[in-house]
């Protein structure tokens, strides 16, 4: 048991050790080179675009499920029975590729949600190195 839970700790802290940005928020930037803290800005940019591009991809698929029902509703109306029961299956659809979508923001993304802090210290620390590079 207590051997289960030390390969479980262990394999954690190495998926952490990986991870630059969890690095950066645990033990701060000081650890890094310049153009390694350079990189570590260009790909805070880059993942912060692409998440940016799910979300608005997200918000586009959210915005589809008021409009399906209306679309279902008209059919009901307008009595086209094959129309209703499509419209209708491609909620759920829209809603489980909302659910799939946050899965993978959460799970790829996960320390980007903080990226406005990631940057904030890794700027702060190529200041204090510019400064001191001066002096």
């Amino acid at each position: 048991m207590a051997d289960r839970k030390f390969k479980r700790q262990i394999a954690q802290l190495e998926k952490a050790g990986n991870d630059d940005f969890l690095l950066i928020l645990t033990g701060g930037a000081g650890a890094f080179a310049t153009h390694e803290l350079h990189q570590l800005l260009r790909r805070i940019k880059v993942k912060k675009r692409q998440i940016s591009k799910l979300r608005d991809t997200m918000f586009k698929v959210g915005l589809c499920i008021p409009f399906l029902m209306f679309a279902a509703c008209a059919a009901s109306l307008a009595s086209l029975r094959s129309l209703v029961g499509f419209f209708l299956m491609a909620i759920p659809a829209c809603l489980i590729l909302l659910v799939i979508a946050q899965i993978h923001a959460g799970k790829s993304f996960s320390c980007y949600d903080r990226a406005k802090r990631l940057r904030c210290i890794i700027q702060q620390e190529l200041e204090r190195r510019r400064d001191s590079s001066i002096v």
